[in-house]
């Protein structure tokens, strides 16, 4: 596997669940998933994400209100709009800069009136369904879309996500994420736990290392609990099966240097 297309496309005939979250009462499934990147892929490309252009995912709860400040994910829509953006040779950020002048703002739909926007900026959001008629809604119009890999070519050397302005490619996220199901021996019956927010690069190489495993993500809402398995990224590191976001997006910048 040299860029995330060829590990999404790898998981095509895996089995079981890939996704848990305590928001959903069925399983996400790889099944599910692959299809839905890909039309998370086309959906972006239909408003205009091309190879080269950047896309601002904020992550936060599906159901989130104006008030809340959560950036934890507890369903599969952000994670789909992150590796879908990357299928189409965009780049991703997590830390809107206002005016926002991605391509498209992917966020949750009680968040739509946070951000100041370039005329080119669409908005596209999760949940919902957003009140606002020039804001996609993100299901509902992935949906419709082709269960088809997106037809752009990308390169190992491409960038993939941007962390504090630094490019960080798909070669070196796909790195860090197998080196994972090695030091951690990840096969499709482990379960990783992702407990923290996805504010930064580190916080999508568990999920890349379980689709590499072809294993379970299970996705945790609170800081004070600790669910078993056999890799659990957090905020902070608490243990030998366990690495902090921050350890992670720190081995991304020293494999970018590398």
């Amino acid at each position: 596997m040299e860029t995330l297309k060829d590990l999404v496309a790898a998981c095509r005939d895996a089995s079981g669940t890939v996704i848990e979250t305590p928001a959903r009462t069925a399983p996400y499934t790889y099944d599910d998933f692959v299809p839905n990147v890909w039309k998370s892929g086309n959906l972006l490309g239909h408003y205009g994400v091309h190879p080269g252009a950047s896309v601002t995912v904020v992550t936060g709860p599906k159901d989130a209100d104006s008030a809340e400040t959560d950036r934890r994910v507890d369903a599969a829509d952000p994670l789909l709009a992150i590796v879908g953006a990357t299928l189409v040779g965009a780049t991703v950020e997590f830390e809107p800069t206002e005016p926002v002048e991605s391509r498209a703002l992917v966020l949750p739909a009680g968040w739509t009136e946070r951000y100041e926007l370039t005329p080119q900026c669409t908005q596209i959001a999760y949940g919902g369904p957003p009140e606002e008629a020039d804001v996609v809604h993100f299901e509902q119009e992935m949906w419709s879309e082709n269960p088809i890999e997106p037809p752009e070519r990308v390169a190992p050397e491409d960038p993939a996500v941007v962390e504090d302005g630094t490019e960080i490619s798909h070669d070196d996220l796909l790195s860090v994420a197998t080196d994972l199901v090695e030091e951690f021996d990840l096969d499709d019956e482990s379960r990783v736990v992702l407990n923290a927010p996805v504010t930064e690069a580190g916080a999508v190489v568990p999920v890349l290392g379980t689709l590499a495993a072809e294993a379970t993500l299970e996705l945790r809402q609170s800081s004070g609990e600790r669910a078993d398995g056999e890799l659990i990224v957090s905020e902070e590191s608490t243990g030998e099966d366990a690495l902090s976001v921050s350890e992670l997006t720190q081995r991304l910048r020293d494999t970018r240097r590398a």
